[in-house]
């Protein structure tokens, strides 16, 4: 473990994180606008659906098209933030996923709606390496854990947001309009950052022979890909397939559905908030603990749960998986240098893009195709009882 942990900062001395704030708030309304332009797809599945009549599982393999551009962008990421500095990269990433998303307001086949999923993954996935090293840029790291938790505030107001702007969109407009009303904030926001933006203004390590096999020999990279891997799978598919379930299997409508996942997410900013609180008071071993074995049981109780006890139940999903990452990627900005963390994201969030935001979706559908979302959900809360023996290693690393 890298016993140097100091970020680029101007100043050798610790400034106070209201200092910090205001950049850590712009970097995160970045985060934001990546996040709700992904989460936004997934309302829009039931129209795709209706419209080019589309399978349970072609419809949730869309959201693997996604993830295979994500992947592949994130990978590149590493290349790229080596040539560009991390707050170039973070406004070309949000830039072109307006762009993305004009173009596949245009898709008129089923083949054009997987090339458009594709061109989205790609652009979304080169925010996310830059953007955690322009967060450790601009605040202290002896506030990292409030950094990290404000930062999280982004996906989980997209959760919320998502559902609720699809259906505001279909007010005045179909799911095209609702892209291109996205694509234009997502656009405005690249070009407010590339002429304003704080943090970041160093190039990450690029990948080489060298870099690369000594990453992949580090336990701590095996730790954080497994831990953040199944932390994410935990929180997106459920998120991603739940408009689908919801319809197809209550019998709710479209507009009813969109509202109960709304609705749920609600708790999430502040459960996001609590995370890092909760991560300097108990410590990353008991709160990962805690809120893998809750998520775990709160997503194997959506195969059988029905009616007002769904709806608990989605409460309770919902409100656990955002106390996971401050833990989570606290340690990691310990275990990495500033310049590794780029290249350590962008090597494993590849992998961790694949599995959680489109094989387990896909599963998830696959599994609707064949008579049951309900074992989908399941198998996927086995996964997050699998992982405790990686968080019990996790935290006795730490503490060693």
């Amino acid at each position: 473990m890298p016993s140097s942990t100091t970020t680029p900062s101007p100043s050798g001395s610790e400034a106070p994180f209201r200092k910090a704030l205001p950049w850590v708030l712009f970097i995160t309304s970045m985060f934001f606008l990546n996040q709700i332009a992904r989460m936004l797809l997934s309302p829009l599945l039931v129209p795709l659906q209706d419209e080019f009549s589309l399978s349970h599982a072609a419809t949730g393999g869309l959201l693997l098209f996604s993830a295979v551009g994500n992947a592949l962008s994130i990978f590149c990421s590493g290349f790229v933030s080596s040539r560009m500095h991390h707050r170039r990269v973070i406004p070309l990433s949000v830039g072109c996923y307006g762009l993305a998303l004009l173009m596949l307001s245009q898709a008129a086949t089923a083949t054009h709606l997987q090339i458009g999923f594709t061109l989205c993954g790609i652009a979304g996935g080169l925010y996310f390496p830059s953007g955690m090293a322009a967060l450790g840029a601009v605040a202290d790291r002896k506030h990292w854990g409030k950094s990290i938790a404000v930062h999280e505030l982004a996906p989980n107001l997209a959760f919320i947001l998502a559902p609720s702007m699809a259906e505001v969109a279909f007010l005045f407009t179909d799911w095209r309009g609702a892209l291109q009303a996205m694509a234009a904030l997502s656009l405005t926001g690249a070009l407010l950052f590339l002429l304003f933006g704080r943090g970041g203004s160093f190039c990450g390590e690029p990948p080489g022979k060298n870099t690369l096999p000594a990453l992949f020999r580090r336990g701590e990279t095996w730790m954080f890909l497994a831990l953040i891997g199944v932390a994410v799978a935990m929180e997106w598919a459920p998120f991603s397939v739940m408009t689908l379930f919801l319809v197809n299997s209550e019998g709710m409508s479209r507009a009813d559905a969109n509202t109960l996942i709304a609705l749920t997410r609600l708790p999430t900013p502040l459960f996001a908030l609590a995370g890092g609180w909760l991560t300097d008071v108990l410590g990353e071993k008991r709160i990962l603990t805690y809120s893998f074995v809750g998520c775990s049981l709160s997503i194997m109780a959506l195969a059988f749960a029905h009616g007002t006890l769904l709806a608990m139940v989605l409460f309770v999903q919902a409100a656990l998986p955002p106390l996971m990452f401050p833990a989570i990627f606290k340690q990691f900005a310990v275990c990495f240098e500033p310049r590794e963390r780029s290249l350590a994201l962008s090597m494993t969030m590849p992998i961790v893009s694949l599995l959680a935001a489109g094989l387990i979706p896909a599963m998830i559908g696959l599994c609707g195709d064949l008579g049951s979302f309900g074992i989908g959900f399941f198998l996927l809360g086995v996964t997050g009882f699998l992982c405790l023996p990686v968080v019990y290693r996790f935290g006795a690393r730490q503490a060693a």
